[in-house]
């Protein structure tokens, strides 16, 4: 971590405050980030795909460096609650990656802005998903994509906004006015996508490993990361589509370690068209049925010949101090 958070001040923030109906910004302040209550992405139609890995990679290292006080801040509003015992008196609007950068940082505060929502008449619902819509429609958050937007709009809709009706008309001038910086390829395919949805909501929740970990502490006993179940007798490890043999290879290790099983709880990536999620879960149980059977044709092998069916070839020359240049056999 390179900043020092002492550093911050409110005051410096040149960025101009968003305008979307029935949100009003307050002022720009410093919070400290365990009074802000961060609600689960799967209640954040606005992500219909749930946080992106990659970019909250790039964020926690930018943010490392310092705050951008001619970007928008992470925006909050003021709401009093109390979640497992722990008092809330913020509620996270927009930043979710960056709210989790500023935490991989080991930040405890940060520069937020403080809006008012469902203000001049309109609903809850149409000035918060609306402001959010906005504030992702620009640089430096994550873009909102076009299901980002389609889906959000069906649920406006299915809640019956003032903003946006069941008409491909309303949903063009909706687009037009709120993402106005996508590409006008990306909002004909923007009101495609809400008019074949016609008012269904529907979202598919996706996790970073932080986010199945919370969900299992709270919804659950099971555990994760290696540790022990003390109920089961097991050790717990949670399992992102694709990462099927970097895991059974953990439970190998752990085996030959402890002598203890493992198990694993299982999430998808997003699904497409084309590969839905029934699909892909099917698909990660196939893949590990498939590496099951690999390992008894590798035990087999080792019973039948002694030794497994792969070596230690050498090594590539790496070490230029003692002038290594050739390949280093074992």
């Amino acid at each position: 971590m390179d900043f020092n958070i002492t550093q911050l001040d409110p005051s410096f923030v040149t960025a101009m405050p968003i305008r979307a109906p029935g949100a009003i910004f307050q002022k720009y302040v410093v919070i400290p980030l365990d009074k802000i209550y961060v609600p689960p992405m799967a209640d954040n139609p606005v992500r219909k795909k749930g946080k992106d890995l990659v970019n909250v990679q790039k964020l926690t290292i930018s943010l490392s460096r310092g705050i951008h006080y001619d970007k928008m801040p992470p925006i909050v509003q003021k709401k009093s609650r109390i979640v497992d015992g722990h008092h809330y008196e913020y509620e996270l609007i927009c930043g979710n990656h960056r709210f989790e950068a500023l935490t991989n940082n080991e930040f405890t505060e940060w520069v937020f802005a403080i809006y008012k929502l469902a203000q001049n008449g309109f609903s809850y619902e149409d000035s918060l998903r609306t402001l959010q819509l906005v504030e992702n429609d620009h640089a430096p958050a994550l873009e909102s994509s076009d299901a980002d937007v389609s889906n959000i709009i069906s649920r406006l809709i299915a809640h019956g906004s003032a903003l946006v009706t069941n008409n491909e008309e309303s949903i063009k001038n909706y687009v037009e006015t709120y993402c106005r910086n996508k590409h006008f390829q990306t909002k004909a395919k923007i009101v495609r996508q809400a008019v074949r949805l016609s008012g269904a909501y529907q979202e598919v929740v996706t996790y970073t490993a932080k986010d199945a970990f919370k969900w299992l502490d709270q919804n659950t006993t099971y555990r994760y990361a290696g540790q022990y179940d003390t109920r089961r007798k097991k050790f717990g490890w949670t399992v992102l589509e694709g990462y099927q043999y970097e895991y059974v290879f953990q439970a190998i290790q752990k085996y030959g370690s402890e002598e203890c099983e493992s198990y694993f709880i299982c999430h998808t990536k997003a699904p497409t068209e084309d590969s839905p999620l029934e699909d892909k879960r099917d698909g990660m149980i196939e893949s590990f049925e498939n590496i099951e059977e690999n390992l008894i044709k590798v035990f087999e092998f080792y019973n039948e010949n002694g030794r497994f069916p792969w070596k230690v070839e050498g090594f590539l020359p790496q070490d230029h101090k003692n002038k290594e240049d050739k390949f280093i056999k074992v």
